[in-house]
């Protein structure tokens, strides 16, 4: 069980928030509800992209290395 108290993960919300306010391409003048999916989720994608390389690319040359060894 976390160890934080209310006032704290409220702060860290509202820090995060804050420092989200332009991701997307978005303005600091944007709804609550958008300003939150921001602060949960800054990646707006999963494409080739933004998402986990190992997904799309396979492994990395040092992995297939160790791996064979």
């Amino acid at each position: 069980m976390k160890n934080t108290t209310r006032a704290l993960r409220r702060h860290h919300q509202k820090r995060i928030k804050n420092n989200r306010k332009y991701y997307w391409g978005g303005n600091a003048a944007t709804s609550d509800k958008s300003q939150g999916k921001r602060s949960r989720t800054p990646c707006l994608c999963s494409c080739w992209m933004c998402g986990n390389p190992r997904k799309y690319l396979g492994a990395r040359f040092s992995e297939r290395r160790q791996k064979a060894e």
